[in-house]
């Protein structure tokens, strides 16, 4: 099997040699920024809601941008994750 996707990649045959001209681009862009606005989402409700009913100290983070923020940081921290 993975002989047959090595062949097709050295040899030019793999279906995302296209993608410059159908607008793959835009689509495979326009897919990480949902899927990184839901991560974000799911981070700050999951925050929210969870962690300070059950963390004392912990307060509600005010918006989207101190999300991105935190998962920048634990990026950082955690590189392996």
């Amino acid at each position: 099997m993975y002989a047959a996707v090595y062949s097709a990649i050295v040899n030019g045959t793999d279906s995302f040699s296209d993608m410059n001209g159908s607008g793959g681009v835009l689509v495979a862009v326009l897919a990480v920024v949902a899927l990184l606005a839901l991560q974000l989402l799911i981070v700050r409700f999951l925050w929210n809601t969870v962690l300070v009913r059950v963390v004392s100290g912990v307060r509600p983070i005010p918006s989207l941008i101190y999300t991105l923020g935190l998962l920048v940081l634990v990026a950082m921290i955690l590189p392996g994750l």
